[in-house]
């Protein structure tokens, strides 16, 4: 029948659809849709690319079953349902993974294996098509099962039968010859297939990742270790993200467990763990990262983690592996478990194939505990997967205070919880007035209505718990005044506390408690309205009021105290800094970190100590500050409030250039933002990102960058997205991933487009114009650079963009139209100039003489450009720090006088550049070589000979 319109698009859609969830879906309506309109070559056709998708996810289960339809389908009716319905679409390219799915699992039996092999060869025969792809997996079944008799023989037969259509790509024919050599001690002969396939730059499906993955631990033994990062980095970046990739993972697992670098195995291992439920047939890919996640986790025991937990490891999905597991299991707990079912695994194979190929496999993988070598991949440090031992509070005034630290970082859920843990442990009067009070101020800065009722509820018990102190007035104070006064600062509540104020301070001046409490509000208001001679006349009155407390018999207990005095230290720590007196506020907040009780409060104040450091350039003390300030946010699990410090700290080991320091603080971040699930999370990796890019540490940059870009937990917004993938370019760019890093701005310009920020956008289109530039691309290179100046030029006034922007686009438009021949070139060069002199910006005047100094040259017009070159000279000595840039002005002018052979005007321009560059000897050196070719070009050979004899000498 025909094959209807709708499905016929749906087919077309799949055909140009990359494998995945996206792919699925088409696929899912397409079969839904074929068989309901009963026809059964769309459905052939459909189960075809079903096939596909399975084979590259990691469906076995599926690819097995949509084979089986389509063989069945083709062998009732090769012309109704033939081999290659669709581009792509190939049952009989889908017959050479059959093989390998059925050797995969110990389940199928060795006739069955060789049935299929036997099937595979009659199809190929009677549809007269070449028989490579039968040579290719006869071999791999004998290989991959251990008959290595067999295996021999049918890898002469690979290597030697001529290529037709079935044949492995020249990717993966070097991968199978790599693993066979490899597994096989012909480790030469192995290395010699990876390197052909690296240096040829072959690329298939899964390579060469999956060949990078085997050959890491043969590198590594070979001492072949100059680009083994970069080739770790690149094969796990590109495999990590489909479960049918577990082989690979493995094999990385393997390399971080016997190179030290067991924090970032284990890291690796987390992340990858869920796969061993992907694929239920998939056992013989089980069984090897069963066997490497046990190398690893018993290398973690011998180094002394071995009490880490493995996050996941207690999965349901994973009871087939390790059982019923009600809580996460440490490394200690799990190796042997990992052990255990990857030896019954491989005893399950050997069974079949009778032998014993994967249990020496095994065997030798355990035996590797004992194999180390010293190969630092990443700065990753074990993670801190549960929270920080918090002390528990000993006391009910404990547990006060730690209501009030939990409510003060918006903990207010636990900060209840505290204030009743403390109100069920004391039956004290004073201390149950403490506590509600505690409780009053949580509830008031709590956001809803509903807290009212609360916040009046324990006004009530405090003024009941007061009486039965015997303390009238300050009962009745709470009554009339704690509600208003417990209220977030607001220029409505502040106008209500005044009044109360007004109305309460004058009788209370016989209790100082009361005295204190609303003087010290009032002096807050008065600080925070700029009225400093108030504000020091109520302080006054505070620190009175506390005097005759601490002398009166009131009833007071000495922590009650201690926190009257640092409140009245913190107020007069905002006044001193309110009226710019550095020298008091420093006394001040001394005294205030001494005394202040509060856990956060201290820690602000440290904090606060910390900037000040860094402002007077005493990073070491603020450093100290900033660090103890996060210490004591850790201690009461306050993570939020502690991510601002650990930035603080960043900053300063930023300054002191302690990169080592600083990469491990920035992990030991993130590592705490992700348990906190903030957004923090996003600035830190950028700030790490950027660290690693700026000391070279390209694929760990990408690496870190891209898992962030790629997680599915954070709600990452276009800035911050754009950002990232600026960053993420620089990083491939510098690691010599050119397309990764056009793909990576490409996609950084939608994300800062779709912000309103032209300005950045209109940067990563000159950018991608640079790489094709430097590709001699120059027709992309001139289409990048228009967009990022139209961007700027045509942004709305709003947006203020930077005149020199614009003239730094039209510089590099004008450059690229010059390489191109472009006759725009030199119109460009003069808007540039045009608007470079109306933003008086000199610095770009100069360099705009250069450009059309280049222009110029390469037009021919040698003494245009040279004259222009010297103008640029003249230009640049007038700006200050520019002594380097003068020099090469003029050394452009030698050398373009030098290639249109008149040397002797150049002679003269090269001994001009070694005047300036006075203070530069390295640089005199380099320039008299330059000098001295001339002098010979001239025919002056003696005056050559000196030249250089003074190069050599230094002089």
């Amino acid at each position: 029948m025909n094959t209807s319109g709708e499905l016929s698009d749906l087919i077309q859609e799949a055909t140009e659809t990359m494998w995945g969830s996206e792919l699925s879906a088409i696929l899912d309506k397409a079969l839904s849709l074929a068989v309901e309109q009963d026809d059964e070559e769309g459905e052939y056709r459909v189960r075809l690319i079903l096939g596909n998708n399975a084979q590259m996810s990691g469906d076995t289960d599926s690819l097995l079953s949509n084979f089986a339809w389509c063989l069945a389908k083709h062998d009732e009716g090769p012309l109704r349902f033939p081999n290659e319905p669709d581009a792509g679409s190939d049952l009989m390219w889908q017959f050479k993974w059959m093989v390998g799915v059925l050797g995969g699992d110990p389940q199928f039996s060795t006739e069955q294996i060789q049935a299929v092999l036997g099937d595979m060869e009659s199809h190929y025969r009677h549809a007269n098509l070449g028989l490579s792809g039968v040579a290719m997996a006869r071999f791999e079944s004998a290989f991959q099962n251990g008959h290595l008799d067999d295996a021999r023989e049918a890898f002469a037969e690979v290597m030697s039968i001529e290529r037709d259509e079935y044949s492995h790509c020249d990717a993966c024919v070097r991968s199978v010859a790599l693993d066979y050599r490899l597994n096989t001690g012909e480790t030469e002969a192995g290395l010699k297939a990876f390197n052909e396939l690296i240096d040829g730059g072959y690329s298939c499906g899964v390579e060469p990742e999956n060949a990078i993955s085997q050959a890491l631990v043969s590198l590594l033994r070979d001492g072949q270790h100059e680009n083994l990062l970069s080739l770790h980095m690149r094969s796990y970046r590109e495999a990590r993200e489909n479960a049918d990739n577990i082989g690979i993972v493995a094999n990385h697992l393997v390399f971080c467990a016997i190179t030290g670098n067991e924090a970032r195995g284990l890291a690796m291992a987390e992340r990858h763990l869920a796969w061993l439920a992907h694929d239920p047939l998939a056992h013989r890919s089980h069984m090897g990262f069963l066997s490497a996640l046990g190398l690893l986790l018993d290398k973690m025991i011998v180094a002394g983690h071995g009490e880490v937990p493995v996050r996941g490891s207690d999965s349901a999905q994973l009871k087939a592996f390790f059982g019923q597991q009600e809580n996460v299991l440490t490394a200690q707990q799990l190796a042997p478990m990992c052990w255990a079912a990857a030896e019954a695994l491989a005893a399950e194979f050997d069974a079949r194939n009778g032998n014993t190929w994967h249990a020496e496999h095994i065997a030798h993988r355990r035996s590797m505990i004992t194999e180390s070598h010293d190969f630092p991949l990443s700065a990753e440090s074990f993670a801190t997967t549960t929270p920080r031992p918090v002390q528990e509070p000993q006391s009910s005034m404990e547990w006060r205070d730690r209501a009030l630290d939990l409510g003060a970082v918006g903990n207010f859920d636990a900060a209840l919880s505290a204030y009743a843990e403390g109100v069920a442990q004391t039956q004290d009067p004073r201390e149950l007035a403490a506590l509600h009070n505690a409780a009053i101020s949580i509830q008031a800065h709590m956001p809803g209505a509903e807290h009212v009722a609360a916040v009046r509820e324990a006004v009530a018990l405090r003024a009941a718990a007061l009486r039965l102190a015997g303390d009238e007035v300050m009962a009745g104070l709470t009554e009339r005044a704690s509600e208003i006064l417990a209220r977030p600062e607001s220029e409505d509540n502040n106008r209500a506390k005044l009044l109360l104020i007004n109305d309460e301070i004058d009788v209370q001046e016989s209790h100082p408690e009361a005295q204190y409490l609303l003087s010290a509000v009032l002096a807050g208001i008065l600080i925070g309205a700029d009225d400093l001679e108030g504000a020091r006349a109520t302080l006054a009155i505070v620190d009175n009021a506390i005097t005759l407390w601490e002398s009166g018999p009131w009833h007071s207990s000495e922590s009650e105290l201690r926190r009257a005095r640092a409140r009245y230290a913190r107020l007069m720590l905002q006044l001193s800094g309110q009226d710019q007196d550095a020298a008091a506020a420093g006394v001040w907040l001394d005294l205030g970190i001494e005394l202040e009780p509060s856990v956060v409060g201290r820690a602000a104040l440290l904090a606060m100590r910390s900037r000040v450091s860094i402002q007077t350039r005493d990073n070491a003390k603020a450093l100290v500050d900033a660090d103890a300030a996060t210490e004591l946010l850790l201690s009461i699990g306050a993570r939020d409030a502690a991510l601002q410090t650990i930035q603080l700290s960043a900053g300063v080991l930023m300054d002191l250039g302690r990169t080592g320091e600083l990469r491990a603080l920035l992990r030991f971040g993130i590592q705490q933002a992700q348990l906190a699930e903030s957004p923090v999370e996003i600035s830190l990796s950028y700030t790490l990102g950027q660290d690693l890019v700026e000391f070279g540490a390209y694929e760990e940059a990408i690496e870190l960058v891209d898992e962030l870009l790629r997680s599915t937990t954070l709600e990452i917004g276009d800035h911050d997205r754009g950002e990232l993938y600026d960053l993420l370019g620089a990083a491939l760019r510098h690691s010599g991933e050119l397309s990764g890093a056009l793909s990576a701005w490409t996609m950084g310009v939608q994300h800062f487009i779709d912000n309103g920020e032209p300005s950045r956008a209109s940067e990563l289109h000159l950018a991608i114009a640079s790489i094709y530039q430097d590709a001699e691309h120059y027709p992309e290179a001139v289409e990048h650079a228009q967009s990022g100046l139209e961007l700027l030029t045509g942004a709305d006034e709003a947006q203020e963009i930077d005149p020199r922007a614009i003239v730094a686009a039209q510089m590099q438009l004008a450059g690229v139209l010059s390489l191109a021949g472009d006759e725009g070139a030199l119109a460009m060069i003069e808007s540039a100039n045009t608007l470079a002199q109306h933003s008086e910006s000199t610095f770009q005047l100069a360099e705009i003489f250069m450009l059309r100094a280049t222009h110029l040259f390469r037009r021919g017009d040698v003494d245009g450009a040279v004259s222009q070159a010297l103008q640029g000279s003249s230009a640049y000595e007038k700006l200050d720090g520019a002594q380097q840039q003068t020099a090469w002005a003029i050394l452009q002018a030698a050398h373009m006088l030098d290639n249109a052979t008149r040397y002797d005007d150049a002679i003269a321009l090269y001994k001009q550049v070694i005047d300036t560059l006075d203070d530069d000897p390295q640089g005199q050196e380099v320039i008299r070589h330059q000098l001295a070719d001339c002098l010979e070009a001239a025919g002056r050979t003696a005056e050559a000979a000196t030249v250089r004899a003074e190069a050599q000498a230094g002089q």
